[in-house]
């Protein structure tokens, strides 16, 4: 996945750093202090977006509930246990800047601090879950699961309001860090587009406790967004990068197949999962 991500690392780098000859439209000018808003904005919708992708993994969520329903000792996952996250990435993503207006600001705090204390707490749980399995007491046992569960939809929840806090923010600061540049809405349609199947992933992942609506909403945001960037034209003089970007959307295209696939299915599947989590996450 690592390394997925790093070529599309790599392409939009591309295409942030492309050269700016041949025609040139008219350009909005903005101040230092915008430019510099804008900096700070996508410097914490990145930090924002890496941490998210590591401080709760659906995959081992579901492993986690789906162990604890066996309410028997059966082999263990080496795997289920509580993601290691960057403490200097927590911290920073605690304390948004004045680029932030103060609502904003409110609202990403606790949205963070809730899906820290909703993670210790499901993991907690866990761990107190398996000295009971270990001491072959039952009691307990169903509350901490139903508790697990019900963890399970708020961590999701709060991944799924930070993404909708900070898309379309970002975006209007890419507007702003990227205003001379010709592939600019190539870029801000890619980076949507991205945040989007993070979103439908993360959705998609509610085993127990499913939100149909809302993941048929954002599939069909990924959509709109997907016909939009489809119609935007090549720009002269930066084919090659423009081609990058078909294949972007090529994927995308692929990617949106594969869950709806999956969604007329009408109900959760482990295998569906993980190929929608694999394909999307191969392509953000």
């Amino acid at each position: 996945m690592g390394k997925n991500l790093l070529v599309l690392s790599v392409w939009v780098s591309v295409l942030m750093l492309a050269s700016c000859v041949g025609s040139k439209k008219e350009t909005v000018t903005y101040t230092p202090e915008e430019i510099a808003d804008a900096g700070q904005v996508m410097k914490y919708y990145d930090t924002s977006l890496a941490l998210l992708k590591n401080v709760v993994k659906e995959r081992d969520v579901n492993a986690v509930l789906g162990y604890m329903e066996q309410k028997t000792e059966v082999p263990m996952f080496s795997y289920i246990m509580s993601p290691v996250i960057s403490k200097k990435d927590s911290a920073e993503v605690m304390l948004p800047g004045e680029c932030f207006g103060a609502d904003v600001r409110q609202n990403l705090i606790q949205n963070y601090a809730e899906l820290f204390q909703s993670r210790n707490q499901f993991y907690a749980n866990f761990n107190k879950y398996l000295s009971l399995l270990k001491e072959k007491k039952t009691e307990g046992m169903v509350d901490l699961l139903n508790d697990n569960y019900e963890l399970s939809v708020v961590m999701s929840e709060c991944k799924q309001n930070i993404f909708d806090i900070l898309s379309p923010i970002a975006s209007n600061a890419q507007r702003v860090l990227l205003a001379e540049n010709p592939v600019k809405e190539q870029i801000i349609a890619m980076k949507s587009m991205s945040t989007t199947m993070q979103s439908i992933i993360n959705l998609y992942a509610r085993k127990h406790v499913e939100d149909k609506s809302r993941l048929d909403l954002k599939i069909m945001e990924l959509r709109l967004q997907l016909d939009a960037a489809e119609k935007l034209p090549v720009v002269k003089g930066h084919e090659e990068e423009s081609e990058k970007f078909k294949d972007f959307l090529s994927k995308t295209e692929g990617f949106l197949k594969i869950v709806q696939d999956a969604r007329q299915k009408n109900s959760y599947a482990d295998e569906d999962f993980e190929e929608i989590s694999s394909y999307g996450l191969g392509i953000i």
